[in-house]
């Protein structure tokens, strides 16, 4: 099952009955990508209840979103609808999108008196990756600033069992969060969730920061993860059974789970080798040439009117190749090897 049949299943359970699960976590970590413009106001002091919320939302609009949304919609109506979720409040819905950054985030105050706080991530999009892939140079970054920002400002003084989630990149901007945020929300945060989200430069890992936070954070990956294993993070992650194909995991609604939870698996050899190379490639290159070699793979796939990793199969990497003629030969070798490392191999 998904997570949309997940909810049919579990959903009769208050959280009396069932506490607080990590599949929970992933279900409120995803919905930050449902548009709530207009609904959900930021920072006002007003909470709708899920059960409201569905009734203003646009089934249209939704399905125009892609499918990943439409999905996230579905998995809404399906929540607004149970016993389980149908209460839970919202509030504080932002979404920004400008010239540095696309950040989206929400907070959920749950019945069992919990504060539940989610963070936006990317989908497939050519253009949320670039984001992601720009965190293998820049620290912090817009986005990443902004959740600390959000977060220091979205927890209230009685807001005591607080937890943090995140899909792809709102899992590391859920651990960043976190780890910045004011001393004395900090040790009221009890759990942080990173589902498949990239992680940090050496730096960072090894900061004062993350070391406080560290032994609170969940991570659950894939079994042929590519984006979760984007730069350092915790060894102790998780591993999901799903459907379908290297990119096509990140999609958490190809993810299995039966009526306990998810379905665990074993990471495949393609994306533990991954892990391994594309860390030790980074440790080999400088930051400039880091960005160097970002910037230029994304704007090959600009170039070439890639806006969508679906999109990039073997056949696709190959004529990509044909574009290197304006590179200087050191940054065509590179790029061509780091193509390979996380498409091919």
């Amino acid at each position: 099952m998904n997570l949309i049949d997940y909810v049919k299943q579990n959903g009769n359970k208050d959280f009396k009955t069932e506490k607080f699960n990590d599949v929970d976590a992933l279900i409120l970590s995803i919905i930050p990508y449902v548009p709530f413009d207009n609904i959900i106001p930021a920072f006002k002091r007003k909470a709708i209840l899920l059960k409201d919320i569905i009734k203003k939302l646009d089934k249209d609009l939704m399905r125009a979103k892609g499918v990943f949304v439409g999905n996230t919609f579905k998995l809404i109506e399906t929540m607004a609808s149970s016993k389980r979720y149908s209460d839970i409040a919202f509030y504080n819905y932002m979404y920004i999108v400008n010239t540095e950054m696309q950040f989206g985030a929400l907070t959920m105050k749950l019945p069992d008196k919990s504060t539940f706080i989610a963070f936006a991530g990317t989908d497939t999009s050519i253009v949320g990756w670039e984001e992601d892939f720009k965190m293998a140079y820049m620290y912090p970054g817009a986005s990443q600033k902004y959740a600390t920002i959000y977060l220091n400002n979205a927890i209230k003084l009685f807001d005591k069992n607080i937890r943090i989630g995140g899909h792809s990149k709102g899992g590391n901007l859920a651990i960043c969060s976190a780890m910045n945020t004011k001393f004395y929300i900090k040790p009221r945060i009890k759990q942080i969730y990173n589902f498949d989200g990239p992680g940090f430069l050496k730096e960072q890992i090894e900061s004062k920061e993350y070391k406080t936070i560290e032994r609170k954070i969940k991570m659950y990956i894939p079994e042929q993860s590519i984006i979760g294993m984007i730069l350092y993070h915790t060894p102790d992650y998780k591993v999901v059974k799903a459907r379908h194909f290297n990119i096509l995991q990140h999609d958490v609604f190809n993810w299995k789970l039966d009526k306990n939870g998810f379905i665990l698996s074993k990471q495949n050899k393609r994306s533990k080798n991954l892990e391994e190379r594309l860390t030790k490639k980074l440790d080999n290159i400088s930051i400039p040439e880091r960005l160097n070699l970002v910037e230029n793979m994304f704007n090959l796939f600009k170039k070439n009117d890639i806006k969508d990793t679906k999109e990039i199969k073997i056949n696709s990497i190959f004529k990509l190749f044909k574009s290197f003629k304006e590179l200087d030969k050191e940054t065509k070798n590179q790029l061509i090897e780091f193509l390979i490392i996380i498409f091919i191999k």
